[in-house]
Order: structure tokens, then sequence, then C-alpha cells
């Protein structure tokens, strides 16, 4: 029983990996500019394209495919930004969080038209060898899935917490006005966090694209899943983020065994229900009080 449940905890966390790294996104972009960026399940999606673009049809190395797609989208993500999201800033909330659905719509069927409406297979990249660790049985790619996962997560906090510009851009996200007069471009702060977020997104979508089938409408179930991750932990909280993600993955692993896999995507929307039913400001959140 024991060696069971172990078994399903390991292998939730190369998926909760990829789950944290989407929450990572909405998290920015909510902790920073107080958005919820619907686009970040297209931004996934793009990444495994752009994998396969760069990998299967033009013949890169795996790691250049990387950087290469990582960056296309982070300027992506930053372009959408200054065409069309400043100019939604000032009106109301409701019509910039629309957009951002606009541009998932936008971005699947655009996907759909350069890669077709066709299943895509990434061919194997990690190695299929299977570890035995007392009793427990370790897929080895799931254990690069989760350790690149696990790296870039870490990298990328400890830019934010500490070198110079990561502390300017937490500052930004704190007191816009106050880290003005410190110096923070707000301009600057506002593209790395959008495309800091399509980045993230991205690299979930490289990660993942060797053990999935890809298609340009996986985006809005990851975008369920990567933003329930981020309410379960603390929507607006990095630490939160990744615990959310981690947590969500070994759950969904744990009801795919016992009970049926066709329960999985359910039990998302049910946990997504519960919490913020029950708790609202997340597992690892403090509820605030506002006052006015």
């Amino acid at each position: 029983m024991i060696t069971t449940l172990s078994q399903q905890v390991i292998s939730g966390i190369a998926i909760g990996s990829i789950y944290a790294l989407i929450a990572l996104s909405f998290s920015l972009t909510v902790r920073a500019l107080n958005v919820i960026h619907f686009a970040q399940g297209e931004f996934f999606m793009l990444g495994a394209f752009g994998a396969i673009t760069c990998y299967m049809l033009l013949g890169l190395p795996f790691w250049l495919a990387i950087i290469v797609t990582t960056v296309v989208v982070a300027a992506l993500g930053i372009a959408l930004q200054w065409v069309f999201y400043n100019k939604l800033w000032k009106s109301h909330h409701v019509f910039l969080l629309m957009s951002t659905q606009g541009t998932a719509i936008a971005l699947a069927n655009g996907a759909m038209l350069i890669w077709g409406p066709d299943a895509w297979r990434f061919p194997k990249i990690f190695s299929e060898n299977v570890y035995k660790i007392g009793g427990l049985t370790v897929p080895e790619e799931m254990l690069w899935i989760s350790f690149f996962a696990i790296l870039i997560m870490a990298v990328f906090s400890i830019f934010l917490y500490k070198t110079k510009y990561g502390r300017g851009f937490r500052a930004a996200a704190q007191d816009r006005e106050t880290a003005q007069i410190m110096g923070v471009n707000l301009a600057v702060a506002d593209s790395f966090v959008f495309g800091a977020s399509a980045g993230l997104g991205a690299i979930g979508g490289l990660l993942i694209a060797p053990i999935l089938f890809i298609t340009p409408y996986i985006g809005p179930i990851f975008t369920i899943k990567g933003f329930t991750a981020a309410i379960l932990g603390g929507l607006g909280s990095i630490q939160g983020a990744i615990f959310g993600g981690f947590l969500l993955g070994i759950i969904e692993n744990i009801v795919t065994f016992w009970i049926s896999s066709t329960y999985k995507d359910a039990i998302v929307f049910l946990i997504l229900i519960l919490v913020l039913l029950i708790k609202p400001s997340g597992l690892l959140q403090k509820k605030t009080v506002e006052k006015v």
C-alpha cells in the first residue's frame, strides 16, 4: 500500500512540475499587474510546436530549439502586451480579462492554420530507461522533465530574489509608484512580466512535448490545470504556484490510479471549485482584509 502510494507520488511529480511552471506564469501576472492571463495554455502549446518546428522540421539541436522557442514565445508575449493590453490598461478590468481569452482563441486558431488540426508526435528525446529503486519504478524521462522544470524555477526564483533587477521588478509588483521613484522602469518591468510568463509556459510545452501528442487545442486544459494549481497554492504567490503545481500533479496521478483516468480532468475542476469556496486565498496564503 505504502509502496503503491509512493509510486503515484513520484509519478505525479513530473507532470506536477509542468503544472507548476504554468501556475508560476499565472501568479507572475497577477502579483505584478493584477491580470489573469488566460492564454497561458496557448503559450504552452506554442512551446511544444516551437520544439517540433525547430527540432523536427529545421533540424536544430534540441538545446538550441529550447532557447529559440522560449525567446520567440516570450517576444510574442511582450508584443501582445504592447499592441493590445497596454491600450486596454486604463479601461475596465473585465475588458483586459476578455482580451486575454480572445488572445487564446486567436493563438489556437493561428496554430491550426500553421501546423494543421492533426496531432503531432515529437520524437523521443529522453532515454526510455527505467530505474528500480526500493520497489519503485522511475522512468528516466520523468526524472529529466522534473529536473529541468525544477532547475528553471530555481534559476527564476534566484533571479527574482537575489539580483538587482529581480528585486526591482518585485518592488514594482508591490508598489508601482514608489518603485518608479526609486528608479525602476515600469515599462521594462511590465514587459518582463508578460515575456517571462509566456516564456515559462513555453518551456512547459517544450519539456512535455516528447511524451504527449501535440495539437493546437491542448491549451485550454493546461490553462485550467495551471490556473487551478495557482489557486491551490495562492494566486499571486511564487512559492504557492510551485507548491500548488506539484500537489495538483500528485493528486491527479493518485486519482488516475485509484479511480479512473476518465475522472482526472473532472477532479481538477472539483478542486478548483472547492478551493474557491473554502479557501480562495489558497493553501499557502493568509486571507487579507482590505480596509476602505
